[in-house]
């Protein structure tokens, strides 16, 4: 691929330039998906005093909003027009896009709670499972292998992304905390002016930031392996003096 050596930081720079372009559009999206898929669990969560009660509400409806922000952010670096349709679509293969996102987090998780590097690279080969269900109709088993031939020698130059990612729920982990038990976790709030500063810019600028760098890292490595399965490298034979 082009410019192989410096792929992380296009892609970054890319989704930085995409963001800021589109950023009128992107905004709303974000205030959907925030109003749609993450204030109803909240208020779940508060009203019961206890967060798996909203477990179901995330996973049914916000697991396939999340795959389809992430169709919405594909869309809109593809073509540079958003389609607010998009958004919804990740109903439209709901059994999928429900064990998807379900069984790529339960993975990295496992590979986390066994040892930090299965984790990282588990979570490197599959980060694009939860975009091939919708976009390229991959099924459950397709998505995870499409997604693991996409990424096969590219994990490197997609590790900056998943750190920036963590750092950013390091650094800003918003506005909401679990307490108690694991069996009975309450919802607590921390409403200091920086906290909730930082999780504005995070829900709304960061985070998209990144959405959009991750649009263009999946569009790239979709050509690039597109381009590979129609003209596959033939290995050079040996030379015999």
């Amino acid at each position: 691929m082009k410019d192989d050596g410096i792929l992380s930081y296009i892609w970054l720079k890319d989704g930085w330039n995409s963001l800021l372009d589109n950023l009128r559009y992107v905004l709303p999206a974000a205030l959907a998906f925030e109003v749609i898929g993450a204030l109803p669990s909240l208020l779940i969560w508060k009203h019961f005093d206890n967060r798996w009660y909203a477990v179901p509400w995330e996973l049914l409806v916000a697991a396939p909003l999340g795959v389809g922000m992430n169709l919405f952010f594909v869309n809109l670096a593809r073509k540079g027009r958003p389609d607010y349709g998009d958004i919804f679509r990740g109903f439209r293969v709901f059994p999928q896009a429900v064990v998807v996102s379900l069984a790529y987090g339960l993975i990295v998780t496992a590979g986390i709670l066994m040892l930090v590097l299965p984790g990282v690279i588990w979570g490197l080969a599959y980060i694009f499972s939860q975009y091939s269900v919708l976009d390229r109709k991959t099924g459950l088993k397709g998505s995870f292998v499409y997604s693991s031939a996409i990424t096969y020698g590219f994990k490197e130059k997609l590790l900056p992304l998943a750190a920036l990612w963590l750092m950013l729920e390091v650094l800003a982990p918003g506005v909401v905390k679990a307490e108690g038990t694991m069996l009975h976790m309450k919802l607590a709030l921390d409403l200091k002016p920086w906290v909730i500063t930082a999780f504005v810019l995070k829900t709304f600028i960061f985070t998209p930031w990144l959405d959009m760098a991750a649009a263009h890292a999946y569009i790239a490595l979709v050509k690039h392996h597109d381009r590979e399965s129609l003209h596959p490298k033939i290995p050079e034979l040996p030379q015999w003096q």
